[in-house]
C-alpha cells in the first residue's frame, strides 16, 4: 500500500533524460537472465493469506503479505516455485506493504506496519526493515514518525530511501541508512489531510512521481537534496489517478488502481508516458484483475514480463463479503 544529514546532490538534467538514466540505474532488477528458463505460466500461485505488494531482482519475485508481516519469494527460473523468504511477523508489525530491492547492497526494504483498517484514529508507527537477498537475514530497522502508516519505499542514487505515508497525514519521509536519520522530506496544503494519503510512489532520477487525492503528483528534487513543492502531473484526459503499485518502465511508469473501500474487487493496470516532467498521456495495459497492488517487470529467458499481484483487498478490508478465491495468485503477461 507507502525516505536524514541531507545529501548535497549535483545540478540535474531535464526530467525525461533522468527518467531514463534511473530507468538504467534500476535496471538490474529486471535484468535478462538466459539459461533454461521456459516461459512463465499466465498465473503464478502464492498462498493463502493476501499479497500486498511485489518487487523483482534477476530471476527471483518477491510478494509481501499484508495480512501476516511475511515475505514469498518466487524463482521465475523454476516456473515461480514459491518458498518463503521471511516467516510470519511474530510481533506488533505484523502487516508487511511495500517493498523494494537495493541492488548496490543487496538489501530488500519492506515496510512493516501495525495492522491498519483505514480508520485515520487507528493509524500507528510502522517501520521499514532492510534483509540481506541472499540469506534473509534483517540488517536494519528504521521507525517511521507517529501516526505513519508506511506504503510505497524507494531509493535514490545516493542510497537515502523514502517512504509515502497512506495514513491520515500524507507526507513522504525520508531515511539516511549511513546515519539512522528519519526526517519529513515532503508535505504540501495541497495535499489532503484527514483519509487516504499517499499511495504508489516510485524515484525518477529528478524527482519521485507519487499518487494521492485522485491524482499523481511529482516532487522535484531541488540542488541541495531538499523537496521542491508538489506539482500535479496533467495527464491527457484528465483521469482519475488512484495508484496502488508503481513501477518505471519504458520512460514512464506503470501502476495498479484498485478499488479497494468499494465491493467487487475490480482492478486494471495502466502506463503513464511523460512528455514533461508533469504532462503526460495514460494508456490501458491491463483489465478485469482482483484488487491488484503490485506490479513489477521481470525478463526470464530472453521473455520480458508485466508481473501484478491480486491481492483481493475488498476481503482483508470487509467491503467484499464470503471468501476470496485461494491460493492468492500473480498474474504475468508477455511484453
Amino acid at each position: 500500500m507507502t525516505r536524514p544529514v541531507r545529501s548535497v546532490l549535483p545540478a540535474r538534467p531535464s526530467g525525461l533524460a533522468l527518467l531514463a538514466s534511473a530507468a538504467l540505474l534500476l535496471s538490474g532488477c529486471t535484468q535478462s537472465f538466459a539459461g533454461s528458463a521456459s516461459a512463465l505460466p499466465a498465473s503464478l500461485s502464492i498462498g493463502t493469506t493476501a499479497p500486498e505488494d511485489l518487487a523483482v531482482y534477476g530471476t527471483s519475485a518477491y510478494v509481501s503479505n499484508s495480512a501476516d508481516g511475511s515475505v514469498v519469494r518466487l524463482d521465475l527460473s523454476r516456473g515461480g516455485a514459491v518458498s518463503p523468504f521471511l516467516p510470519a511477523a511474530t510481533d506488533a508489525y505484523s502487516s508487511a506493504w511495500g517493498l523494494r530491492v537495493v541492488p548496490g547492497k543487496n538489501w530488500l526494504l519492506s515496510v512493516q506496519n501495525q495492522p491498519y483498517d483505514f480508520n485515520p484514529a487507528h493509524a500507528r508507527a510502522g517501520r521499514v526493515a532492510a534483509f540481506d537477498l541472499s540469506t534473509g537475514t534483517r540488517i536494519n530497522t528504521w521507525t517511521l514518525p507517529d501516526g505513519m502508516v508506511g506504503n510505497s519505499v524507494d531509493v535514490d542514487g545516493a542510497g537515502n530511501i523514502y517512504v509515502g505515508d497512506i495514513g491520515p497525514r500524507p507526507r513522504i519521509v525520508k531515511i539516511n541508512p549511513a546515519t539512522g536519520e528519519v526526517t519529513t522530506w515532503a508535505t504540501s496544503p495541497q495535499w489532503v489531510d484527514g483519509g487516504f494519503g499517499l499511495g504508489g510512489m516510485v524515484y525518477a532520477g529528478s524527482g519521485l512521481y507519487v499518487s494521492h487525492n485522485n491524482a499523481l503528483w511529482y516532487v522535484a528534487f531541488r540542488a541541495d537534496g531538499s523537496a521542491a513543492a508538489p506539482v500535479a502531473v496533467k495527464i491527457a484526459g484528465d483521469p482519475v489517478i488512484f495508484a496502488d503499485g508503481m513501477t518505471l518502465a519504458d520512460g514512464g511508469l506503470i501502476y495498479a488502481e484498485n478499488d479497494v473501500l468499494v465491493a467487487g474487487s475490480h482492478g486494471t493496470v495502466y502506463g503513464v508516458q511523460f512528455t514533461g516532467p508533469t504532462t503526460a498521456t495514460r494508456t490501458t495495459l491491463q483489465e478485469n484483475l482482483a484488487d491488484p497492488s503490485g506490479v513489477a517487470l521481470a525478463s526470464v529467458g530472453g521473455t520480458s514480463y508485466l508481473l501484478v499481484d491480486e491481492s483481493q483487498l475488498g476481503f482483508t478490508f470487509g467491503v467484499d463479503k464470503g471468501q476470496p478465491s485461494r491460493p492468492y495468485q500473480v498474474k504475468v503477461f508477455a511484453r
